[in-house]
């Protein structure tokens, strides 16, 4: 619910304001909670708060409820924002009132714009957004794939001759979604986000310790992996080097996953994925192809050698070992996860040591 934090906010107010005590909540997505109710709901505000406390920029997300897949495609890309600290405000075109989507729009760094239907109070909500925005302003437009939807080059072309800037060329969906589908909106959103937070994020890293701490936790070293996974047609990978064993029985390890890197949404609790040991003669190809920035749903394997392991996820062919698991439990460590998972499967590939990874300074990886 990350991404709805301002409304949990303004839902909230307006049942403390009823002046009622909570009872039970009756959710229309799970099981009826009548018991530590207010704990509950104190949380929901609490994290809710934190995640406006802890944003570095806005983003107004304008859909079109119940019309193709607009409201689950603008999740999606309210998920990739919110990895990267950016805070989201939720509109949905065929209920906002006029000024409070203009409001919306001026207090917004980014736009991003499901294409509504080209009738019905959708489009006319569409022409008070474009006649609010402004030209410092990020844009980012994705189809809804209702059938009926605004074209979305017209509407990129329209906007960029306002001055925005697209983030990415508009997002088309031709068919009924797919994880792929979701990965690159997902991913997209991400892209946005970190445009957005760049200043503040680089400002963060270098007032997040004093230069001797830097140097000294620097000379910390770890090895050198490649963690994959896939869920369904989406597969994702990117290059660790804060990776340990945690435990013996059972036999687990942790790996830190940053909050904003595209595998994050497949190592989730109960997912699977694979780590890959890079051999330490030769790493070097393999360790460039996958610290390249790939462009929202490119795939990140084209050109390399693997072969799916039990569960679906890539085992590279050039990797010294590989270690199969599920994640267990997930540990909030400021700008990243703690993934710690249970080995289920393993083997050696090449009889060499894994590549080790030294840095000047901890401020980067």
């Amino acid at each position: 619910m990350k991404p709805n934090a301002r409304s949990v906010l303004t839902a909230l107010r307006k049942v403390k304001s009823e002046e009622a005590d909570y009872v039970a909540i009756c959710n229309g997505h799970g099981p009826l909670l009548k018991f530590n109710v207010d704990e509950l709901v104190g949380d929901y505000q609490r994290w809710s708060e934190d995640a406006l406390v802890k944003a570095k920029a806005v983003t107004a997300v304008f859909y079109t409820s119940d019309y193709g897949y607009s409201d689950r495609l603008s999740q999606s890309i309210a998920r990739g924002l919110t990895k990267a600290d950016v805070e989201v405000v939720m509109m949905d075109m065929n209920t906002a009132d006029t000024q409070e989507l203009i409001e919306a729009v001026g207090g917004a760094a980014g736009i991003v714009l499901l294409a509504p239907p080209t009738d019905g109070p959708a489009n006319a909500a569409l022409a008070a957004i474009v006649g609010s925005v402004n030209a410092k302003q990020r844009l980012l437009i994705c189809e809804s794939y209702g059938g009926r939807d605004e074209p979305v080059d017209v509407l990129a072309v329209k906007l960029t001759a306002l001055g925005l800037t697209e983030v990415v060329p508009a997002l088309r969906v031709r068919d009924d979604p797919t994880e792929v589908t979701y990965q690159i909106v997902e991913e997209s959103g991400v892209d946005l986000g970190q445009i957005l937070t760049k200043k503040e994020t680089l400002k963060a890293m270098k007032n997040a310790m004093s230069g001797d701490v830097a140097k000294a936790l620097g000379r910390v070293s770890g090895g050198l992996y490649v963690v994959t996974a896939s869920q369904g047609t989406a597969r994702s990978a990117m290059v660790a080097s804060w990776v340990a064993q945690a435990s013996f029985e059972p036999l687990g390890f942790s790996v830190a996953v940053a909050k904003d890197r595209a595998i994050e949404s497949l190592t989730q609790v109960g997912d699977s994925f694979v780590l890959n040991c890079l051999p330490e003669s030769g790493f070097e190809p393999i360790m460039k192809h996958f610290l390249t920035r790939f462009p929202p749903g490119a795939d990140r394997f084209e050109g390399v050698k693997w072969a799916p392991a039990a569960c679906g996820a890539p085992i590279l062919k050039d990797a010294t070992a590989f270690i199969e698991c599920k994640v267990v439990s997930r540990m909030d460590a400021g700008d990243h996860w703690v993934v710690y998972s249970e080995v289920t499967d393993g083997k050696v590939l090449k009889d060499e040591k894994t590549a080790t990874h030294h840095r000047k300074v901890a401020s980067y990886y």
